[in-house]
């Protein structure tokens, strides 16, 4: 039905596109995980789905560069500014409003909850009460998305979940035009150097080195080890983490200045190249186990855990 409103479709001009993992690569990930975590099989197949409505999308994707002044490079390492604000993302919004609408069906098949949900969200476009396309443009602003949760009553975490996968592959598009504007020498804050979000993971990969990987736009960049992006901590006897007996690959690392906490894959003893939204989806249970602790997840995940 949000078809119907959809006169015409357009794609950005330019060479390439992007693809932070193949599809194939993925499937063999979650095929990984659902063997040893069998209780997240439900999630990793919807997952999965999810994966394949936005590699149908991302063969046909080329966008172009975001412009950025030439001073903003310099001005970003001084003053510590993100390269743009997440409203800046070049989109494609009736691309992005198709993808939405694929989600939803295969949302409707997820859950009784997401089903009950997105058949409202349906209703309301049906009726008029929500643009899509305005959704999709104002995924950012904060106001306009509570006022909406306010006026059609659904859950917070299923509407986040669409508009966040339904504009992903053109958020990744613009990542991989700007990653190389990133002076990754001089950035070691704890907020994403490209759109300025906090981290939703930490990786260990090589030798150690902690990465942090972005939860709007998907961006890894490196940073001390011994660090709380949230709050800057640095001091090495409020910062500490567990994990579960035997399962050291996985680990929570916690502040008890502000009390917040990040999950880490430590990918050194892994054999493969983790995608970690999967990882992220197999480890709920450690935010369960921090939550417990006390330590709250200052940004959620995409199951708004």
């Amino acid at each position: 039905m949000f078809r119907e409103n959809l006169e015409t479709s357009y794609f950005f001009e330019s060479e390439g596109r992007y693809l932070s993992e193949s599809l194939e690569k993925r499937k063999e990930h979650i095929t990984q995980l659902k063997k040893k975590y069998s209780v997240y099989n439900e999630i990793l197949n919807f997952y999965e789905k999810v994966l394949e409505e936005q590699e149908a999308i991302e063969l046909t994707l080329n966008v172009n560069p975001v412009e950025t002044s030439k001073d903003l490079k310099a001005l970003q390492i001084k003053e510590g500014f993100p390269l743009i604000n997440k409203g800046d993302f070049i989109l494609d919004i009736p691309s992005s409003v198709i993808l939405f609408e694929s989600l939803c069906q295969i949302g409707k098949n997820a859950t009784d909850k997401m089903r009950e949900d997105i058949n409202v969200i349906e209703d309301a476009i049906k009726d008029g009460f929500l643009d899509l396309a305005k959704l999709l443009e104002r995924h950012y602003d904060k106001t306009y998305i509570d006022k909406i949760l306010e006026d059609i009553e659904i859950d917070e975490a299923v509407l986040n979940f669409l508009i966040h996968m339904s504009i992903k592959p053109f958020l990744d598009a613009n990542v991989e035009k700007l990653k190389d504007q990133v002076d990754f020498k001089n950035w070691l804050r704890g907020y994403c150097p490209i759109c300025g979000s906090f981290p939703h993971m930490s990786e260990l990969k090589g030798e150690g080195q902690r990465f942090f990987a972005c939860s709007f736009c998907g961006f890894e960049w490196p940073s001390e080890r011994l660090k709380c992006p949230f709050c800057e901590n640095k001091d090495h006897e409020s910062l500490h983490y567990f994990y579960e007996e035997g399962k050291e690959i996985y680990r929570v690392d916690v502040c008890d200045k502000c009390k917040q906490y990040i999950k880490t894959v430590d990918s050194c003893k892994l054999d493969y190249e983790p995608d970690l939204n999967l990882e992220d989806i197999a480890t709920i249970h450690l935010d369960i186990l921090a939550s417990e602790k006390g330590f709250k997840r200052p940004v959620p995940n995409l199951w708004g855990t």
